[in-house]
């Protein structure tokens, strides 16, 4: 009896171990397989996961293919803009909210937090209906403004949310000790606010250029001229049959990279907090 006790007293734990085991590798299964198809000689896309042999062919592939390479830098051109504008958007709105008081800060709040609980498929049909009207006027207008806009608009509620309550957490004193040291309210807004948000910032931005890079749903409805994103092409790809294993190591190399700035990040953040403990 006393041994069954034993054995059920840790049960629990074992049950907690694989759960989270099962948890990650539901996360992380699609990882590995971009990772190992990015490496595999056999990957087109279309087969099962025959490993073909070990190649580098894949990563030459996406400067080698002109349709991937001009994707990829159309991707990027999008993403990199979207994620400066937005983060600069979300910044000055968090302060803007943060400003505010009463219900007008929870209606504000409320507004920011819609587009993030739309769906996807009715923001990009909103955006292109939006964008239609527009057509007679400007007949060009579908491709990369329409999308770097539609981008700014889903991205900028999550620089908000990161920034937001960094901002809540910054003690008011700061910016009327830099005003009473002579800094105007632009300067101390500038040298000692923003500065003191620069890892929520960093976190927004980050976000911000995750979702826009992989964005598939709203890009969609606003892509056209002959200018599409990385995940569209993907798309286009597969239905004619066409797909490109170079797409694979594009995807692995941006996951990598992701992934050392977030733990570049993670690891910093958690310097400076050891360090403060340790002066207190």
């Amino acid at each position: 009896m006393i041994e069954n006790k034993g054995w059920k007293k840790y049960l629990p734990i074992v049950l907690k171990v694989l759960f989270v085991v099962f948890a990650m590798l539901i996360m992380y299964i699609p990882v590995f397989v971009i990772i190992y198809q990015s490496f595999n000689s056999d990957a087109n896309g279309l087969s099962a996961l025959n490993f073909g042999g070990f190649t580098l062919e894949n990563y030459k592939e996406i400067f080698t293919n002109s349709s991937l390479y001009r994707n990829i830098l159309d991707s990027l051109l999008v993403s990199f803009w979207a994620t400066l504008i937005s983060t600069v958007l979300g910044l000055f709105s968090a302060i803007g909210i943060n400003a505010l008081k009463g219900r007008s800060k929870r209606i504000m709040g409320f507004l920011n937090e819609m587009p993030m609980m739309q769906s996807e498929i009715v923001t990009g049909i909103s955006i292109m209906i939006i964008f239609s009207l527009l057509l007679p006027i400007i007949p060009q207008i579908f491709g990369f403004p329409t999308m770097l806009v539609a981008h700014v608009f889903f991205t900028t509620p999550y620089v908000i949310l990161m920034v937001l309550p960094k901002l809540q957490q910054t003690d008011e004193s700061l910016f009327e000790a830099a005003q009473d040291l002579g800094c105007s309210k632009v300067k101390a807004l500038f040298l000692v606010i923003i500065p003191s948000l620069k890892t929520a910032i960093l976190t927004g931005a980050l976000l911000a250029f995750t979702l826009s890079i992989d964005d598939f749903v709203i890009s969609y409805f606003t892509q056209g001229n002959g200018f599409y994103n990385f995940s569209n092409y993907v798309y286009n790809s597969y239905t004619k049959k066409n797909f490109s294993a170079g797409a694979y190591a594009y995807n692995a190399l941006l996951t990598m990279v992701t992934l050392g700035i977030v733990l570049f990040v993670s690891l910093k953040s958690s310097k400076k907090s050891s360090k403060k403990k340790v002066n207190k």
